[in-house]
């Protein structure tokens, strides 16, 4: 895309109060991760779920008033993605939402135990506990269950591809809750998925934490 519809999507963002930069690139890839994260069943926190709802809401607001070639391929690709999403947010939760914000006016018919948790202290609203990211979870610890260290556990688990692997922060939220990790040996892992150190650093550094 062209630096001044780049330039100018950004500055739209930023007058309905989005407080950093944002390019069309990086909103498409989000939301696109938030459908992949929907469909298998929500594992962030509460937080990071409405932020993503907050993209999707000035997207809706900032898109129609963008004109040209750029501004309708952005809108198609959304509309690709959409689907995907609707396809979770089918419980009719919130209907003081106007209809056509489906994103705000529905919740998730299923997401991840802690995410759900957290949904329905919030606002009352149980949803299904159903989760890729649970069954990953289920999977380091299990791993570890069979007599392997939580360095070997975290390997086997990354060259499965599973779920967790696909997102550096996912996998650590994974390890942080099927192996009970501390700060300290978060810190090891942190480095080890980011390439900072080695497979042999990580079984002798995270081993002995």
């Amino acid at each position: 895309m062209g630096a001044d519809f780049e330039r100018e999507f950004s500055q739209a963002f930023t007058a309905k109060g989005w407080r950093t930069g944002i390019t069309p690139r990086e909103a498409l890839d989000r939301w696109q991760r938030f459908a992949t994260d929907c469909e298998a069943g929500f594992p962030w926190d509460l937080d990071d779920y409405l932020n993503d709802l907050s993209l999707r809401t000035v997207l809706s607001d900032v898109l129609p008033r963008l004109a040209g070639p750029e501004a309708g391929g952005l809108r198609d690709a959304i509309g690709r993605i959409d689907p995907a999403v609707r396809q979770v947010l089918t419980d009719d939760s919130f209907p003081s939402y106007p209809i056509d914000q489906w994103w705000l006016r529905n919740s998730p018919s299923y997401a991840a135990r802690s995410f759900c948790e957290e949904f329905e202290a919030a606002y009352g609203v149980r949803i299904r506990r159903q989760s890729r990211f649970d069954d990953d979870v289920a999977e380091l610890s299990r791993l570890v269950s069979t007599g392997l260290g939580p360095a070997d556990a975290c390997l086997r688990l990354r060259a499965s591809g599973r779920y967790a692997t696909t997102a550096d922060g996912l996998f650590l939220r994974a390890a942080k809750q099927g192996l009970g990790l501390d700060r300290r040996a978060a810190r090891v892992l942190w480095s080890w998925l980011t390439g900072t150190i080695t497979d042999a650093e990580l079984r002798s550094s995270l081993d002995q934490v």
